[in-house]
C-alpha cells in the first residue's frame, strides 16, 4: 500500500518538473514577467530538492550516502525522512532570503558609494508608471544599469513598495550622442518594464552565491541573454531608432572598460570577452531590425 505521506513528498518533485516544462514552453513565447516568475518558482523548488538532498547526505554518511542515493534515488521519499524535507524547506528559504538581502544591500551600496544625482528624463521616452529614478554618477567608465529597491513605506502607507533605479555614468553621457543615450536609457527602462530589476538581478545574485550549481548558472545566463535581446527590441520600438542603440552598444563594447574582467557595465549584459561577443550579436540583430519593414521608413531619423 502506498503511504499518503510518501505521496506528499513526491508533490514538490512533480510540481518542479511541471514548472520546468512550463518554463521551457514560455521561454520562447511568453512575456518576461511570466518567464521570470516561472524561473523563480523553478529555482525555489530546485533549492528545496537540492537542500533536502544535501541534508540527507550529511546526515547519512557523506560520500557513502551519495553512492547509496545514486543506487536508490527513492530513498529520499521514505516516510522516516519527512523531517528532512522540512529542514530542506527551511534551508532553501534561508538561501533565498540571504540572496534577496544581499541583492538589496548591493543596490543600496551603489547609491551610497556612487552618490548619484538626478538627470532629466528624455523627452522622447514614455514616463514610467512606477516610481522610477533616472540618476547619473561621476565615473569615466561607460556604464548604465538598473535595479529595484524595496522601500519600507512611502509616507502614505506602511506597505512596502518598489523603487526602480536607472544609473548612468558621466562617461557614458559624454561619449554617447543624444539619440544613443536615449536608446541606452530606453534599454534600461525596458528591463524595468519586464521586471528584470525585481527578478533577474536577484537570480544573478543567487547564481553568484551558488557558483557550484551548473543548473542555476545556466538558467541565469540563458535568462540574461534572452532579456538583453528583448530589451534591445523594446528600446528600438520605443525610440524608433535601432541603429542609435547599435551605435551605443558598439561604443560601450569597444571601450577599455568592456575588456576589464570586473565592471558593472550591465548595459552589455555580460562582462569581458563574452560581453563583447554578445554585443556583436546584439548589434547584428539591431542592424537587421533597422532594415526590416517595421523600421525601414524610420531610417532617415537614425
Amino acid at each position: 500500500m502506498f503511504p499518503p505521506l510518501v505521496g506528499l513528498l513526491y508533490v514538490p518533485v512533480a510540481v518542479w518538473v511541471a514548472t520546468g516544462f512550463g518554463l521551457m514552453v514560455a521561454f520562447q513565447r511568453a512575456a518576461p514577467s511570466v518567464v521570470l516568475r516561472l524561473a523563480a518558482a523553478f529555482l525555489a523548488l530546485w533549492a528545496l530538492l537540492a537542500t533536502t538532498t544535501l541534508v540527507w547526505v550529511l546526515r547519512n554518511g557523506g560520500w557513502s550516502a551519495v553512492l547509496a542515493l545514486l543506487r536508490s534515488p527513492l530513498l529520499l521519499f521514505e516516510p522516516q525522512f519527512a523531517g528532512l524535507w522540512l529542514a530542506g524547506a527551511v534551508g532553501a528559504f534561508l538561501v533565498f532570503l540571504i540572496a534577496f538581502c544581499l541583492n538589496q544591500l548591493v543596490g543600496r551600496g551603489f547609491l551610497h558609494l556612487l552618490r548619484p544625482d538626478a538627470m532629466p528624463w528624455p523627452a522622447a521616452l514614455p514616463r514610467p508608471t512606477t516610481a522610477t529614478s533616472l540618476l547619473f554618477f561621476e565615473s569615466d567608465r561607460l556604464e548604465a544599469f538598473s535595479f529595484t529597491l524595496l522601500e519600507p513605506f512611502d509616507g502614505h502607507s506602511l506597505r512596502p513598495h518598489r523603487h526602480e533605479m536607472i544609473l548612468v555614468s558621466h562617461g557614458l553621457r559624454e561619449r554617447l550622442e543624444g539619440a544613443e543615450l536615449e536608446a541606452a536609457v530606453a534599454h534600461e527602462l525596458s528591463h524595468i518594464r519586464g521586471l528584470d530589476g525585481r527578478y533577474l538581478t536577484f537570480l544573478r545574485t543567487l547564481a553568484r552565491m551558488m557558483r557550484w550549481d551548473p543548473l542555476l548558472a545556466f538558467l541565469s545566463w540563458s535568462l540574461t541573454r534572452r532579456e538583453e535581446f528583448r530589451a534591445d527590441y523594446d528600446a528600438a520600438r520605443m525610440t524608433r531608432r535601432p541603429l542609435a542603440l547599435a551605435r551605443a552598444l558598439y561604443k560601450v563594447s569597444t571601450s577599455p572598460d568592456a575588456r576589464a574582467p570586473r565592471t558593472v557595465t550591465a548595459f552589455l549584459g555580460a562582462r569581458g570577452a563574452r560581453g563583447r561577443r554578445e554585443a556583436v550579436e546584439r548589434i547584428r540583430r539591431l542592424v537587421l531590425l533597422a532594415d526590416s519593414p517595421e523600421f525601414r521608413e524610420d531610417r532617415g531619423a537614425t
